[in-house]
This record gives C-alpha cells, sequence and structure tokens, in this order.
C-alpha cells in the first residue's frame, strides 16, 4: 500500500497568510532474481536487479499534487532508479522521471524528463508481459532505436500532453528538445530532438493502441553515423480478456537511417496470458524480428509463471529461448551481453521476487 505524506506549503510571506496543502505519494519497487543464460558454450550465472531480469526495474518515487482552483492543479514527479543487487545507481545522479506541470478538464501538460509513449502505457500494454525484462518482446524491442522500452523510452528536455480520458480514448504527445548549439534556430531545435504521439482505447475487454515516434536528426549523437542520424517508426497493437485467457498481439516498423540509408526493421509477436488460479498466471508469447540486410533475423519464444502473494508482492518464473541467424545476437538477458553471439541460439532462465510499495 502507498503511503501518503501531507506536507505544508507556506502560500505567503505575510502575516495571516493561507497555507496550501500539497499530497505528496512515496513509492517504489524492490525486484531482484536469479539469471542463467547460456549461448555456444559462454554461460552467464547471477542476480540481477529487476531492470535485467526481472518484472520492473527497482526504483523509488515522489509524485504529488496541489489543488489550485477551478479544477486546475499543480503535479509533479521525480523518481530515481536503483540496482538491488548491490546498491549502485542510488543517489540523485540516476532519474527515471522528472517532471512537473499543470493538469485540469483539458488534460496535463508537464514539463521535464519523461516517457513517450512506448514506455507509458501503450506499446507495453500489447505484450502478454507487458514487455518487461524476462519477456521475448523485451529483447527484440531494445533492437529497435525509437521504440525501445527502459531508459531509451524516457526522453529528457521534454514537454507532454496527456489527454483526458475520452469514453475510453486518451492521447499522448511529447517533444525532447535537442538543446545542442549549432548555426541557426533551425538546427537547434532539430538536431537530436524526438517526436512521439500515442493514442489508445481501453474499455473493458478491449485495449488497442497505435504510435509513432522519431528522431528528427542525431548527427551531433552519432557523428560517424553513415546515415543523416534520422529515425522513424510506428507500431500498433492490441489486447482482448476472455477472461480464461487474455490475447495479446503488437506490430513494429521502424526505418532507420541513423547507421545506414534506408534500413528497414520489423517485428510481430503474440501472446497470451492464462489465470490457473486465484493467485497464479501463466504467461507466453512468440516473437519474430527482422531486417532487410540478409541473414538479420531472431525469434524466440518465452513463458513464465507469475504467483501473487499479495497485491504487492509477485514471485516469477521465466524461460526464454531466442534463435538467431548470422548477422545478428540478440540476447535473452539484458544484464548479460556477453553472452549474445551472432548466429548462435540462447536460453535465458530467471527466477525471483517483485516487491512495490
Amino acid at each position: 500500500m502507498q503511503k501518503k505524506i501531507i506536507a505544508l506549503a507556506v502560500a505567503g510571506l505575510v502575516s495571516g497568510a493561507a497555507f496550501a496543502q500539497t499530497n505528496v505519494t512515496v513509492y517504489g519497487v524492490a525486484d531482484v532474481g536469479y539469471n542463467y543464460a547460456s549461448s555456444d558454450g559462454q554461460k552467464f550465472s547471477g542476480i540481477q536487479d529487476g531492470g535485467d531480469v526481472g518484472l520492473q526495474g527497482s526504483r523509488i518515487g515522489f509524485r504529488g499534487e496541489e489543488a489550485l482552483g477551478n479544477g486546475l492543479k499543480a503535479v509533479f514527479t521525480i523518481e530515481f532508479g536503483y540496482n538491488i543487487k548491490d546498491g549502485a545507481g542510488t543517489g540523485l545522479r540516476n532519474n527515471r522521471q522528472s517532471f512537473v506541470g499543470l493538469a485540469g478538464n483539458f488534460g496535463s501538460l508537464t514539463f521535464g524528463r519523461q516517457y513517450a509513449p512506448s514506455g507509458a502505457g501503450y506499446l507495453g500494454a500489447t505484450s502478454s508481459n507487458g514487455i518487461t525484462s524476462v519477456n521475448i518482446s523485451n529483447y527484440h524491442a531494445q533492437l529497435f532505436r525509437t521504440l525501445q522500452t527502459g531508459n531509451g523510452s524516457r526522453w529528457d528536455n521534454s514537454v507532454a500532453y496527456d489527454s483526458p480520458n475520452l469514453s475510453g480514448f486518451q492521447l499522448r504527445a511529447i517533444y525532447s528538445f535537442g538543446n545542442n548549439i549549432r548555426d541557426s534556430f533551425g538546427d537547434a531545435t532539430e538536431d537530436s530532438s524526438r517526436f512521439g504521439l500515442g493514442v489508445k482505447y481501453a474499455n473493458g475487454p478491449v485495449f488497442v493502441s497505435a504510435m509513432y515516434q522519431t528522431v528528427l536528426r542525431d548527427d551531433a549523437a552519432a557523428p560517424n553515423a553513415i546515415g543523416d542520424g534520422s529515425n522513424k517508426a510506428w507500431a500498433i497493437g492490441g489486447s482482448y480478456d476472455f477472461k480464461v485467457v487474455k490475447v495479446f498481439a503488437n506490430y513494429i516498423r521502424e526505418k532507420d537511417d541513423y547507421w545506414s540509408f534506408d534500413l528497414k526493421k520489423t517485428y510481430w509477436s503474440l501472446g497470451a496470458s492464462v489465470p490457473v488460479s486465484a493467485a497464479g498466471t501463466i504467461k507466453a508469447e512468440y516473437g519474430r524480428y527482422k531486417t532487410d540486410v540478409r541473414d538479420t533475423r531472431s525469434h524466440g519464444i518465452s513463458v513464465g509463471y507469475e504467483h501473487a502473494l499479495s497485491k504487492r508482492t509477485t514471485l516469477y518464473t521465466y524461460v526464454a529461448r531466442l534463435s538467431n541467424q548470422d548477422n545478428i545476437g540478440a540476447t535473452v538477458i539484458r544484464g548479460a551481453a556477453a553472452v549474445g553471439i551472432n548466429g548462435e541460439n540462447q536460453t535465458g532462465f530467471a527466477m525471483g521476487i517483485n516487491h512495490k510499495f
């Protein structure tokens, strides 16, 4: 259960000034597990943070709001990540999200480091395990430069708009400034800047989403890139809950001019989530990735079981198998990149515990 802290903020500096009340919520995730992965004789075994092996990356955060009157309120979120296995990343430098803005009947307008649609409940909801570390979709999602999950989906220097929920429909638009010093104002706003747009519909058993994200130009971040540094991607997906089984599907397409000209990447997946008891759920997904470059394809399957000990604590175990062609070395364990070998099949196993507070 999230803990509520009531903070009093001084609204004026003169005698008799009124006090405004800011509601602040402290929340977090502690996720850790055991990892094993093997590929062509190379093996990895060890304890990993949830960001590498589990359901979620470990974090602690603060979110709050202050009523300003007439339905308007100030909102903020400040969130920090840490590696639970050794404490690495703790402190103010490992920032996950940090934004502040205004919200009301119009929706919300926020500024800072924020999620693009690919990391804000649009793309993840079309995968049987939310495109988390132990799911096959996450291994392949990291191969997309624009529609990445995890840290790649949090954009710096950004302004974001979220619409209100209109009969199940919601929209999120975000623009991230490059903030590089260039020859002209136009260059300064385009170089390394990004744009994202996501639309989703959630009503009863139905969920559908579509999104578009682009890196407008990235020559400053990649001066040695062969192409012009731009990148465009779109994705569609959805899920339907039949109660006895929930099915998922998504399709991703990316045009990458970062390392070459007009490189096409595609990915699709099919998944299912089956409740087997009041607390237990079996999840499975098959995914296939390819590019238009010869022998650059990968496909795999992940199967897992999650058991809820409570609303806040979940045990999980997963096994995944990837098959890579000659020119690709996708790895089943994000924290064990050394086992990713071009053309080699890979097997991964994970088991751990996730606790939300």
